[in-house]
């Protein structure tokens, strides 16, 4: 009994009851896994980086209102800001981008290229490159930076994936396009627009492109646009405004050769029939005059600017002609050769049949020569050749002639000029390994030893090389052989004196283009073959003065035209031409020149027909030539004088 009171007693003192509720909780703790424990929840705080991202962006809204209610400079201030304290990369893009669009409203688009310059280096994948693309592009346009802007839009179309990205990227190239006068660049960029747009919405784009084409495109730029697209939009609409163009200024050669060339190539367009009529027309004038004469050159093609160039020698020729001979006397007729061998020849007899001209000049190429070969014997009817480079034309008829300049007549000028004016007797030859450079490596020896000298070595090289070392070395051995020598340097000086290699010929004879001909006359004179250089009419370029410098002073070489010549006949054509045609005379347009002026002399002597002109061509040895009286050779080839040009004072000189 006592001891039950005393454990009544004990649960009924607080201190007792608190000490065992205490212990019970203590290991029903130790029985229940922590991960059952509750843990008491607490408020989370946003990390950092978020908070600041929010501001940014809060930031970049202010920003961008500032911009639309024209506040500039506050719009700069909070975007320097923004850029001052974030390392977001999205963040400082979009402030990159924003600050271009403020300097740019200010008008300060050199400061807003350079913004957009250094967005695109430090951030070239962020989502707003295609945006910063289109930006820059139009600033550099602006800034009238073209070879920037060109680039940059480039890169834009070629980069995005977003199709109205690349509309609108095409469309600024266009205007570049159009604003730096490249407007067949410019067409070229709006076709590809068309591609990029549904059929409802070309229309604008059509009437650009034939605004273009009908009323700010020059004879120039049609033909250049033309050469792009010979045989489809819009090259169609290039040749109906060309014709437009010559018909206004009466050119009845150039609009009856591009009335031909619109009806071979657009045979169904709508315009044909328009074309037909005004051939008609254009055939019946050139029929009314007293002779015709026909001009086969290519307009179309590789070869169509020095189709164009001859042709246009032969106008010249004309026009001279007609101050002498009036008006009416003579009709001229042109005809492309820029066609199957058959067809040619067809289109050709055809032409001979309708305006049975007194002589033909043309065609430029040798094998065209051969295609037509016994055409001219068979209408009695004189062609000269104003390019093609044969040995002997006659072999295809008494008809055929040429004032080409030849491989024979141009190293008998440079082998008769160095043996007979400066006395040369031995020579080495370093050709390029063409069949044109071994042509003239054979020439030059057999001329050279029927008149009595020496050939002493012949070596070749590859176009383009950059090493002749070793052709070189083996010239002086050869030499060393025969009449080289060692010598030392000074006559007086003391024992030891280095020896150099003294040549014992007198000339090289080193035919190439003018960057393989300044090298290698470099290299010459760096292994001391210090003698003068000979060379062909592929010398004459300004690139030979420029990159040949001291190692080809005193060099030598022949040509038929020298712009600077100082002879009065030669200047005056040259004078001529660059007050008709706006730019210097090429060696073609001489050469055709020559061809018409020799046949157009013969009609003034008299001739009437074909056979007349060809007797005259034939018998005559006063035949006026831009080189002075000339005569044609058994093989028809014109015997003519040609220039020598001689390099002095780091200049062309003529050699009187």
């Amino acid at each position: 009994m006592p001891q039950e009171l005393s454990r009544d007693r004990q649960l009924q003192d607080p201190l007792v009851v608190g000490v065992r509720v205490f212990s019970l909780l203590l290991y029903i703790f130790w029985l229940v896994p922590a991960s059952l424990v509750p843990i008491p929840l607490q408020a989370e705080s946003p990390p950092s980086d978020t908070i600041a991202h929010f501001h940014d962006t809060q930031a970049l809204d202010e920003a961008k209102t500032l911009l639309e209610h024209h506040q500039e400079d506050d719009a700069l201030r909070v975007l320097e800001e923004i850029l001052n304290r974030s390392s977001d990369p999205s963040i400082m893009a979009q402030a990159y981008f924003l600050q271009a669009a403020v300097f740019r409203a200010k008008g300060e688009d050199h400061r807003a290229a350079i913004v957009l310059e250094q967005l695109l280096e430090e951030f070239p994948t962020t989502s707003i490159a295609d945006e910063a693309r289109l930006m820059l592009g139009g600033l550099y346009t602006t800034l009238a930076h073209p070879s920037k802007a060109e680039a940059v839009l480039r890169a834009t179309i070629e980069l995005t994936r977003d199709p109205h990205t690349r509309q609108e990227a095409l469309r600024l190239l266009r205007d570049l396009y159009d604003r730096t006068g490249q407007y067949t660049l410019a067409i070229k960029t709006a076709l590809a627009e068309l591609d990029q747009i549904p059929e409802s919405e070309r229309r604008d784009i059509l009437d650009y492109i034939h605004v273009l084409i009908l009323q700010r495109m020059d004879e120039s730029a049609l033909n250049e646009l033309l050469d792009q697209f010979p045989q489809q939009f819009p090259g169609d609409l290039a040749l109906i405004r060309l014709i437009e163009l010559h018909t206004a200024r009466d050119d009845e050669v150039l609009a009856e050769r591009d009335i031909r060339a619109f009806l071979h190539r657009f045979p169904q367009h709508p315009y044909a029939q328009t074309a037909v009529a005004l051939l008609q027309a254009f055939m019946s004038k050139i029929r009314a005059h007293q002779q015709v004469v026909a001009a086969v050159f290519p307009f179309s093609g590789r070869l169509q600017s020095v189709g164009t160039e001859a042709l246009n020698g032969v106008r010249l020729a004309i026009d001279d002609a007609r101050t002498r001979l009036g008006p009416k006397a003579i009709g001229l007729v042109v005809k492309d050769s820029a066609m199957p061998a058959t067809q040619l020849r067809y289109e050709v007899s055809q032409m001979l049949q309708e305006f049975e001209p007194v002589a033909v000049i043309g065609p430029l190429l040798s094998q065209e020569v051969r295609q037509l070969a016994h055409l001219p014997d068979e209408a009695q009817v004189p062609f000269l050749t104003p390019t093609a480079t044969l040995t002997n034309v006659r072999q295809f008829g008494r008809f055929w002639f040429s004032t080409a300049l030849t491989a024979e007549l141009e190293i008998q000028t440079i082998v008769k000029y160095a043996m007979h004016e400066r006395g040369y007797t031995r020579f080495c030859i370093l050709h390029p390994q063409t069949s044109h450079g071994r042509l003239l490596s054979r020439l030059f020896q057999r001329m050279v030893q029927q008149l009595g000298g020496e050939i002493i070595a012949v070596e070749s090289y590859r176009r383009g090389t950059t090493d002749v070392s070793a052709q070189v070395k083996r010239i002086q051995h050869r030499d060393l052989d025969l009449y080289g020598q060692w010598l030392p340097r000074e006559v007086d000086h003391a024992e030891g004196t280095p020896l150099v290699y003294t040549p014992g010929f007198d000339a090289v004879f080193l035919p190439g283009t003018p960057a393989d001909v300044a090298f290698i006359a470099a290299q010459l004179a760096f292994y001391d073959v210090k003698v003068p250089l000979l060379g062909n009419n592929g010398w004459n370029h300004p690139d030979l003065l420029r990159w040949g410098r001291s190692s080809i002073e005193g060099s030598v070489f022949s040509d038929v035209l020298f712009l600077d010549s100082s002879d009065p006949t030669m200047q005056a054509f040259i004078q001529r031409y660059q007050a008709r045609f706006g730019r210097p005379p090429s060696i073609f347009a001489a050469q055709a020149y020559d061809a018409m002026h020799i046949v157009l002399d013969t009609i003034q002597r008299g001739a009437r027909t074909g056979l007349d002109v060809r007797n005259q061509l034939w018998s005559r040895h006063d035949l006026p030539t831009v080189n002075g009286l000339a005569s044609f050779g058994d093989g028809g080839i014109l015997s003519r004088q040609l220039v020598l040009i001689q390099v002095m004072n780091g200049q062309f000189q003529q050699i009187q």
